[in-house]
């Protein structure tokens, strides 16, 4: 009796455990006692790897949903209804659907704007002011502001500077005209005029501002005049011509060699854009004329063959001009990057195609130059008298 006791005690004890365990698994609410919610946080269910191309419209939150489960009655032995069965499976069928995000796509547009017609450049009028206008043989800087032209240039050309034949540096300090006959083969030979570029007292009356240059200062003559030309024209760019017809005689020689560009160069920097001009008297000294250029213009007259009688001839002088052209470009660049600014070179050149091509490699030329000045009519522009346009 007792064993028999003990084996339905024992089936009793084993069919509440497999209910309690078919609840759990078909039942979680009925097993816990609580929501179905959690029920929801507790089954994983991996979202379908589906690519869908359609962008469906726009909704709230996405929520894993779970159909509530039915509520039963019975003791926990009892065997699970159809009806639980089906809301189980719908419930998973639901979240199966609902898991699954619709992909985001991110369309990047790139739109190149269509590039604006770069500005015309700014038209290039250049006149030119003669050294000797200070003695009243060609035009004076103030004839320039008073006849209106000073208001239409862009660009005033100083001409000239020469080449001392000794050192073959840019010669200043001299006051000494070039010898009377044209074919003088020695003509320019150590010719200059300081007295007319910067010792000369202009009066109030020969002045461009109606003031007389003070007997002590630094700075008097033609560029002083220059520095109050500028004054009036903000635009204004001042350049100092080296060479021309009478001082081209040794281009060929300070062309020739890397060092003799590099000390000519300098010299010349020195003398007209760091202003460091010989001292005689009160005039002159370290940095009097600074500010009265803004650059160099090469006027050589003609490499690769004579142009004055007994102008020095090589026949490297093509190459060596775009040389001696690209180390003034270097030694300005190094000098505008230390003050902050941008100096100007140009080159004067031939309006005839054979002096062009027998000198002149313009390709290279003009990506070192800022602009080219081309000969007027065959004619030297400062000898006519004319403004360049």
């Amino acid at each position: 009796m007792q064993a028999i006791t003990r084996g339905a005690f024992t089936v009793v004890v084993l069919s509440a455990v497999l209910s309690a365990l078919f609840i759990a698994c078909f039942d979680p609410a009925r097993a816990t006692g609580t929501a179905a919610a959690p029920a929801a946080r507790t089954m994983q269910v991996k979202p379908r790897p589906t690519v869908r191309l359609t962008v469906p419209p726009a909704a709230g939150p996405f929520r894993a949903a779970v159909a509530p489960a039915q509520s039963t009655s019975g003791s926990t032995s009892g065997s699970t209804s159809g009806s639980t069965v089906t809301a189980a499976q719908a419930a998973v069928t639901r979240v199966e659907t609902e898991s699954v995000p619709m992909p985001e796509v991110t369309v990047t547009v790139t739109v190149t704007p269509r590039p604006s017609p770069s500005p015309s450049p700014r038209p290039i009028r250049v006149g030119y002011v003669p050294q000797r206008g200070a003695y009243g043989a060609t035009s004076t800087v103030r004839d320039l502001e008073e006849s209106g032209q000073a208001g239409r240039l862009t660009h005033a050309v100083y001409a000239f500077a020469n080449i001392d034949p000794t050192s073959l540096t840019c010669l200043t300090g001299v006051t000494r005209p070039p010898a009377p006959d044209p074919e003088d083969p020695d003509q320019g030979d150590g010719a200059g005029d300081a007295w007319a570029d910067y010792q000369r007292g202009f009066t109030a009356a020969e002045s461009l501002d109606g003031r007389a240059d003070p007997p002590d200062a630094r700075l008097a003559g033609n560029f002083n005049q220059l520095k109050k030309l500028k004054a009036r024209h903000a635009n204004l760019k001042t350049l100092i011509s080296i060479g021309g017809w009478t001082y081209s005689k040794y281009f060929s020689d300070v062309a020739r060699t890397a060092a003799t560009r590099q000390r000519f160069v300098k010299s010349c920097l020195d003398a007209y854009i760091r202003g460091d001009l010989p001292g005689v008297g009160s005039r002159g000294g370290p940095g009097s004329a600074a500010g009265v250029f803004d650059g160099i213009d090469v006027d050589w007259e003609w490499p690769g063959e004579e142009g004055h009688l007994g102008n020095h001839v090589g026949a490297d002088d093509r190459r060596h001009l775009t040389a001696l052209l690209s180390e003034f470009r270097a030694q300005l660049d190094a000098l505008g990057a230390a003050n902050g600014r941008h100096y100007l070179l140009t080159v004067y050149v031939p309006a005839e195609p054979g002096r062009v091509k027998t000198g002149f490699d313009l390709q290279k030329l003009t990506g070192v130059v800022d602009f080219v000045t081309v000969q007027s009519g065959g004619r030297h522009a400062l000898r006519e008298g004319t403004i360049l346009r």
